[in-house]
């Protein structure tokens, strides 16, 4: 099987991305999922074969026929920097959106996608029927977002209040902010449905209690996303740790940031 040019650029990129996941910290064990709408790539592939179908209910019309690769499940990110094959399922669903076919990678048929591979089709599917540019969905749980997660008294305006305040990155970079979904079972529909509606408005999206998702051109641009939520959770809690709180900025200071070019 020959993989083709672009294709093969995407499971590097991949790989990449998994090993500064770990470094961060972001992905315990085998925490954190993956998924890239790969579509666009395959023709250059040759040798792919259709392989066995997997039922599944996927019931997402806008994804029939389109390809994706996925990280398995129970599988380390660390593992998967070094052995991307391995790690990642090249799936395609059935044009009944009522199963996948495998294609490539894992041990074969008998590897899993993710846990989360509902929510991940739902985000993917909300990207298709708006049109985005977005094809990759990367998952983690990165533990100052998630420590600050924990907190009662801060509601989505509020949480990004004190985001923005902490780090001028934050609102630089990422002005829309972050999302906020409340404790939902992982893999759920529930918490697919409720993080695409989110991506309506924002690249991130916090699960309260669990970790952080986020949309991007590719697996290096929702790494980046992130990145920078992250950080600024950690400056916030090392501000805390001090004994004071970021105050948010004025509005003269956010027009100012607003002339700044990217």
């Amino acid at each position: 099987m020959e993989l083709g040019t672009e294709l093969q650029r995407v499971i590097d990129d991949i790989a990449e991305a998994s090993g500064y996941i770990w470094d961060k910290g972001w992905a315990a064990k085998n925490a954190g999922n993956v998924s890239v709408d790969v579509t666009e790539f395959i023709a250059g592939s040759k040798g792919l074969e259709q392989g066995q179908r997997i039922p599944a209910k996927i019931s997402l019309f806008e994804l029939a026929g389109r390809y994706f690769l996925v990280k398995i499940t129970g599988f380390r990110f660390r593992d998967l920097a070094r052995d991307p094959e391995k790690g990642l399922l090249l799936v395609r669903i059935t044009e009944k959106a009522d199963g996948y076919y495998y294609l490539w990678g894992g041990e074969g048929p008998q590897s899993k996608p993710t846990a989360e591979f509902i929510p991940h089709l739902k985000i993917q599917a909300f990207l298709r029927r708006n049109n985005r540019p977005e094809k990759a969905v990367l998952h983690t749980h990165p533990p100052h977002l998630v420590a600050l997660s924990h907190l009662e008294d801060y509601g989505q305006d509020s949480f990004n209040c004190f985001l923005w305040a902490t780090h001028v990155g934050a609102k630089l970079f990422l002005p829309e902010g972050i999302g906020m979904v409340p404790f939902l079972r992982g893999g759920s529909d529930e918490l697919g449905d409720a993080t695409a509606e989110l991506f309506q408005k924002h690249q991130a999206v916090l699960w309260e209690k669990h970790g952080c998702t986020a949309l991007g051109k590719d697996v290096m641009d929702a790494f980046d996303t992130i990145d920078i939520f992250d950080t600024t959770a950690r400056v916030y809690i090392i501000c805390k740790s001090g004994g004071f709180s970021p105050k948010c900025l004025t509005d003269d200071q956010l027009a100012e940031l607003k002339k700044l070019a990217i």
